[in-house]
């Protein structure tokens, strides 16, 4: 029997165990297990240990603890049932080595002994494994160590399988092949078994966002505990996987300060964020504040029916609920009082119905409206009963007016406008945006809101230049607590007036800014490795005064003395500075070349064109050119046009009228916040840039991806187990191997940690060729260009000012249309 038969039979021998006790005998089903995923396993387990030829003991425990086990707890299967799987396996195993000893005893022909290989691999790890064989006698140890090729140390076994290498290399080739192909199978059900789990499901309601609070409607006076501070200790994060992220640290989140929580990608800002939007797992946190936490990306299932306008009115659940049990109080007393005229005005006045002379009524005229209807009852308990209910809308009344009820209709047309929605965006339904806008929906429900604890997670990522700017003075002047991940430092050197430093499963607090914090930092650094080096150089002279005089009997109390002393200063002595490495690259140089490099001359572009003038296509007769030395950033409001006209400078779109000439000798490199999507997760960095580069060496490319310390086996493993930070590596690697004359960056900084930033930042400052950025980054722009372009109602247009100067003037801009859509609300009400 060849190996890839061996294989074969034993790959379906696993199959068989598994599904008897994952599918057939299990007392309730599992979601997402199914009989293609417990063939996917039985491959893997038999190619794991298989592919461990020289310790096959190892193999068989990693083979479980890295493929059966993580696989059947990505699908939630319980946990008697893992160990009954993992049961199912050795038993499997036992049961063959059995088969396998008594052929090996007959001895009787070459083919036992061949089918046996196959088998060999599977079972020899069973001896460690298997509690039942810890208490093996003498002669059974003699015959393991016989059966095994351990004998006299010579791996027998090890032997034979060379010699089917030498004599069968098709077969064995062709079986590895298929291991490799089922391997890249099961990485990729992997990564959809982690997708479909990833997925936060939020079955609370409240809309695009989710928000915890307490119900005051009936609750006397309202809320007792006035206290708005956060403070809870001994604060630990953890995975469901057990590992820990944040350990017995303190969260300390003052009233009104603004909290900007930085770290490197994967350390766990987000579900820290998570942690705290939850609640219930701190005793000391305060209940009683509304806790609001706006999510990176709005879950598929949230986009509603309802329009843009509706949504953020809706997504104030607390607003909904207070007004529902208004409506019902009142149609309650209503029908106390038999529906009568006083009762029935009651009920249009507290709806908020004006007087007969158009001037609305106050919460004390509806009061009266009211107890005129209660007096009237005959029956003692009835009159309690609405003083009772008279009292509890008292309380909604006054809880409404602090969430600013009255104003809700201009603060969502105020806060969408800001959020660069125009009046027919408004209008639309939630489900017919895309991703982006429908993140600023959620922005602007969160915004509307105004919870005493807001926690916005990369905020930024989806808005324009505009969007951003409007969005920095909002939040300057939030009246509540703010907590916000980013990774723009511009955005928190606006914002923020504190920042919190996510690092070694510890937060740590500094007063300032981002830039504040930076110098803090630095500070903090230099005084600690000059205390260290301190602690070294007298500890030095010390140790040289006892090593002189150890064996100087007259000095011997001198010495013991300053032994002591070491030993004191070392229980206390500083840690040690860990001066965290500095990454940094380069893009080479490409030869030099003649103009014109790119020119856009009257380029005319529109997606349906069809029917219309040119004075409304997306783009009308732009003129517009690249150099060599050119730093250009294009700047405008999402949708006027921006990434349109890169497309057309590559010749991935073609004008409709005009020209768009290029160098024929010139190399365009295009780098974008999703240029890690270009690569094949499922194979390794090196195969991938071997893909995009073909003509490249191997080891030449291995060097090159050095150089971005994707060294080693990172190099080799498959990109979806590199982190974040590592894929941009690649990218950039991808980007600076080109040996660009011109660098093209769509919203390139979305997604990069701040030190991927600044070696991009650092690299484009070096690179000796045009640069073309659409970017809302300020720091990225500042350091990077020294022209600003806008696209705007078609046309393309040179900014004569700094980005501070473009700043202002956008701001004014946004200003102007968030009062037109304030004003027009105003008009529609009291129409």
């Amino acid at each position: 029997m060849s190996n890839t038969e061996e294989e074969t039979t034993t790959e379906e021998q696993l199959s068989a165990a598994l599904s008897r006790v994952l599918l057939t005998e299990a007392k309730e089903e599992v979601d997402g297990l199914d009989e293609d995923l417990v063939a996917y396993i039985s491959g893997m387990l038999a190619a794991k240990i298989d592919e461990e030829e020289a310790d096959q003991g190892q193999a068989v425990e990693e083979a479980i603890a890295e493929v059966l086990v993580p696989f059947l707890e990505n699908v939630e299967c319980p946990e008697p049932l893992i160990e009954k799987a993992k049961q199912s396996i050795i038993d499997l195993l036992q049961q063959q080595q059995q088969q396998m000893t008594a052929a090996s005893s007959d001895g009787n022909s070459k083919t036992k002994t061949a089918n046996a290989q196959g088998t060999r691999k599977l079972v020899q790890g069973i001896i460690s494994m298997s509690s039942d064989l810890d208490g093996v006698n003498a002669t059974e140890d003699e015959a393991n160590r016989f059966l095994w090729g351990k004998e006299g140390g010579v791996k027998a076994a090890h032997n034979t399988l060379i010699d089917a290498y030498d004599t069968d290399k098709e077969n064995l080739a062709s079986a590895k092949d298929k291991r490799r192909l089922r391997k890249k199978e099961l990485e990729k059900a992997r990564k959809l078994l982690s997708s479909q789990n990833d997925e936060d499901i939020d079955t609370t309601g409240g809309g695009l966002v989710r928000m915890n609070y307490q119900d005051f409607s009936s609750m006397g006076t309202g809320i007792k505990d006035k206290k708005k501070d956060i403070q809870v200790r001994n604060v630990s994060v953890s995975l469901d996987n057990g590992t820990v992220l944040m350990d017995n640290s303190e969260l300390k989140f003052p009233y009104q300060r603004r909290f900007g929580l930085i770290g490197e990608n994967g350390v766990g800002k987000s579900t820290l964020l998570k942690f705290i939007a939850r609640g219930e797992e701190m005793k000391e946190f305060p209940t009683h504040l509304r806790v609001l936490h706006v999510r990176q990306e709005v879950p598929a299932h949230l986009a509603q029916e309802l329009t843009v306008v509706q949504a953020v009115l809706q997504s104030d659940v607390e607003r909904n609920h207070l007004l529902q049990t208004e409506k019902e109080l009142l149609a309650k007393l209503e029908m106390a009082d038999g529906g009568g005229a006083a009762g029935g005005d009651a009920v249009v006045a507290t709806t908020g119905e004006n007087h007969k002379d158009g001037s609305l009524m106050s919460i004390e005229e509806k009061r009266k409206k009211l107890t005129a209807a209660a007096v009237t009852q005959k029956t003692g308990s009835t009159i309690a009963e609405m003083q009772s209910d008279l009292k509890r809308l008292d309380h909604i009344y006054a809880r409404l007016q602090t969430l600013g009820s009255d104003s809700a209709q201009s603060r969502a047309a105020m806060i969408l406008s800001g959020l660069q929605f125009t009046p027919e965006q408004q209008q639309k339904a939630v489900a017919d945006l895309s991703g982006g806008w429908k993140m600023r929906v959620a922005l602007a429900a969160a915004l509307f809101i105004q919870p005493e604890l807001l926690m916005l997670d990369e905020p930024t990522n989806h808005l324009d230049l505009e969007a951003l700017v409007w969005l920095e003075s909002y939040l300057v002047n939030y009246s509540h607590t703010l907590l916000v991940v980013s990774h723009d430092r511009g955005f928190l050197n606006e914002v923020c007036t504190d920042i919190v430093e996510f690092k070694n499963k510890k937060l740590t607090y500094y007063r300032g800014n981002f830039d504040s914090y930076v110098k803090q930092r630095d500070e903090n650094i230099r005084n600690a490795m000059r205390a260290y080096q301190a602690y070294q150089s007298k500890r030095e002279h010390m140790m040289e005064f006892i090593d002189k005089f150890r064996a100087n009997a007259k000095r011997a109390t001198m010495v013991q003395s300053r032994i002591k002393a070491v030993e004191k200063m070392d229980a206390e002595a500083p840690e040690p500075v860990e001066m965290e490495s500095i990454w940094r690259f380069s893009i080479p140089s490409s030869s030099p070349l003649g103009p014109p490099i790119i020119a856009v001359n009257d380029v005319s572009f529109d997606y349906n064109p069809d029917g219309k003038p040119e004075s409304e296509y997306l783009l009308q007769k732009v003129n517009f050119g690249v150099t060599l030395t050119s730093r250009i950033a294009i700047l405008g409001a999402n949708g006027q046009g921006k990434s349109t006209l890169l497309k057309l400078i590559m010749g991935l779109l073609r004008p409709i009228s005009g020209t768009v000439s290029i160098n024929s000798g010139l190399r365009i490199a295009y780098f974008t916040q999703h240029a890690g999507d270009n690569f094949d997760l499922k194979l390794s960095a090196l195969e991938n840039m071997l893909n995009i580069y073909e003509d490249a060496e191997d080891q030449e490319m291995r060097s090159f991806l050095g150089r971005f310390q994707i060294q080693g086996n990172d190099a080799l493993k498959p990109m979806m187990l590199l982190s974040g930070g590592q894929k941009s590596r690649v990218a950039f690697a991808a980007l600076a191997y080109k040996r660009p004359h011109v660098l093209v960056i769509d919203e390139g900084s979305n997604h990069l940690s701040m030190s991927a930033v600044e070696a991009l930042v650092e690299a484009i400052q070096d690179f000796q060729g045009g640069l073309l950025v659409v970017s809302h980054d300020q720091f990225f722009v500042s350091n990077t260009c020294s022209e600003l372009w806008v696209v705007k109602e078609g046309t393309c247009t040179r900014f004569r000012g700094d980005f501070d100067e473009y700043k202002k003037h956008s701001a004014e801009i946004t200003q102007k249309r968030v009062e037109e859509s304030v004003k027009r609300v105003s008009n529609m009400n009291q129409s």
